[in-house]
C-alpha cells in the first residue's frame, strides 16, 4: 500500500542554524522580538475569519505576496477575494481556522513564522452542509523594516484532511476516483474547491517535493538572500 503521508526530517542543509529560536540560543532581547513575530502571524486566524480587514491587512508590508490553496497573488488582491468570498455565502465556502501553535526563527532583521493550523470549510452542495477539515502548517517570511516587523511572503503545506458531515443523517457522496486525481495532503479540499469553480493550487502538499524546495528558501530567507514566489515550487511568479 502506498504511504500517502510520508514523513521524514527534512534536509540537513535547510536548517538555518544561525537563527534564535525557542530560547535555545540567543538572548531576552531576541524573545521580545519571536513574540512580536507570533503575535503578528497569529493574527491571521483571529483577524481574517472576523472579516477585521484593517486589522489583517496591519500585519503585511505593501509587497508582501500570499499563496493559498484558493488564491494567490498581492495582499490587497487576497483580501479583496477573501471579502468577495464571505459576500458569495454559500455557493463558495465558508474559511475558520484553529491556531494551534508556533515555532519562529529570527536572524537579523528577518524572520520565519511556522504554526500549526486547522482549516475547517464548510461546503454546501446540493443543499448538503459538510466540513472540511485539513492540518496544515503555515509558513510566515517576515522582514524588520524602519522598526516595524510584517509579512512579506505567506504559503502552507497540507499534512492531511478530511470531510465531516455537519448532520451526520445527510451525507453528501463524494468520488472517491476523483478525489485521488488530487496531492494526498489536501485532497478532500482540493476536490471540493473544484467543485466550486476554483483551481486548486497543486504543490502545497507536505509529503511532496515542495517540502524540501519551501525550507530552502525559508532558509535563503533568513540569510538575507533574495526570495521570489512560487515558494513552494521551481517557477517564479511576476507580480
Amino acid at each position: 500500500m502506498v504511504d500517502l503521508y510520508k514523513t521524514n526530517q527534512p534536509p540537513e542543509e535547510t536548517w538555518p542554524e544561525q537563527a534564535s529560536r525557542n530560547n535555545s540560543t540567543g538572548t531576552d532581547g531576541d524573545v521580545l522580538e519571536r513574540m512580536k513575530v507570533r503575535e503578528i502571524c497569529e493574527g491571521w486566524g483571529c483577524y481574517r475569519d472576523a472579516a477585521e480587514w484593517k486589522n489583517y491587512r496591519s500585519m503585511f508590508h505593501d509587497d508582501a505576496y500570499i499563496a493559498t490553496s484558493w488564491k494567490q497573488g498581492p495582499i490587497d488582491e487576497f483580501i479583496k477575494a477573501s471579502i468577495e468570498g464571505f459576500e458569495k455565502g454559500s455557493s463558495f465556502m465558508y474559511i475558520l481556522h484553529r491556531i494551534i501553535g508556533q515555532t519562529v526563527d529570527v536572524q537579523g532583521n528577518r524572520a520565519v513564522s511556522k504554526m500549526k493550523v486547522t482549516i475547517t470549510s464548510r461546503f454546501t452542495f446540493d443543499g448538503i452542509e459538510i466540513d472540511n477539515e485539513a492540518d496544515c502548517r503555515f509558513f510566515f517570511l517576515l522582514e524588520k523594516r524602519a522598526g516595524k516587523w510584517g509579512v512579506v511572503f505567506y504559503t502552507l503545506l497540507f499534512d492531511k484532511d478530511k470531510m465531516v458531515p455537519v448532520n451526520p443523517h445527510r451525507i453528501y457522496p463524494i468520488p472517491e476516483e476523483e478525489v485521488q486525481k488530487f496531492p494526498s495532503g489536501y485532497r478532500y479540499l482540493a476536490w471540493c474547491e473544484s467543485q466550486i469553480g476554483n483551481t486548486p493550487k497543486q504543490d502545497l502538499n507536505a509529503h511532496g517535493p515542495e517540502r524540501d524546495i519551501l525550507y530552502a528558501k525559508c532558509k535563503d530567507w533568513l540569510e538575507g538572500k533574495a526570495v521570489k514566489p512560487n515558494l513552494t515550487g521551481t517557477d517564479v511568479v511576476e507580480y
